[in-house]
């Protein structure tokens, strides 16, 4: 992406003006930037002692939520291992998947962890992933789309974490206990 990027500064600097058809490609290499980012953090191989600071969580989100329909807010004050991110990144996601309309997801502290809350006026709710990241298990069928419900079950049973999900009307709330 980095090559792209500047391959398309170069091709800018030749031709010394922007054209819709340049501006089109710099958004698209934005935008995969951001997800890579995303991705690298949630999907990627972390080691248990790897920090993270607040403010590239927070930089990361930002970027993020530019293109997506819900907002995200890290009101988490908490200094986090990127272990514990990965596994907040795959819950975020988690609730995406529950607002695909739009909505907030709401990211604070909570006693030894944090609180997670998806909330929307209209909420999609497959209750056999839910039940089964609530459980630790699936006998659901995880199809490509949903694989972060798997991997989340993963991390928490790596992680020996603990976590609860309730659901009322207008929001999913999740809480995380991480183990120390």
């Amino acid at each position: 992406m980095g090559a792209i990027g500047n391959g398309l500064e170069l091709l800018n600097m030749a031709q010394g003006s922007h054209g819709p058809e340049l501006d089109l490609i710099a958004e698209s290499i934005q935008s995969a930037t951001t997800r890579l980012r995303f991705y690298r953090i949630t999907f990627g191989t972390v080691a248990a002692d790897q920090g993270m600071s607040r403010a590239e969580i927070l930089s990361v989100l930002a970027a993020l939520e530019k293109l997506q329909k819900q907002s995200i807010h890290w009101n988490s004050q908490a200094e986090l291992s990127r272990i514990k991110v990965k596994l907040a990144f795959l819950l975020i996601m988690c609730l995406e998947t529950a607002l695909p309309w739009g909505g907030e997801i709401r990211i604070e502290d909570c006693d030894g962890g944090l609180s997670l809350v998806g909330i929307s006026e209209r909420l999609k709710i497959d209750d056999d992933l839910w039940t089964a990241l609530a459980q630790g298990h699936s006998d659901a069928v995880i199809t490509s789309a949903r694989i972060h419900f798997a991997l989340a079950m993963t991390e928490i049973t790596k992680q020996g974490v603990s976590l609860s999900i309730m659901q009322d009307r207008s929001a999913m709330h999740l809480s995380v206990r991480f183990r120390d």
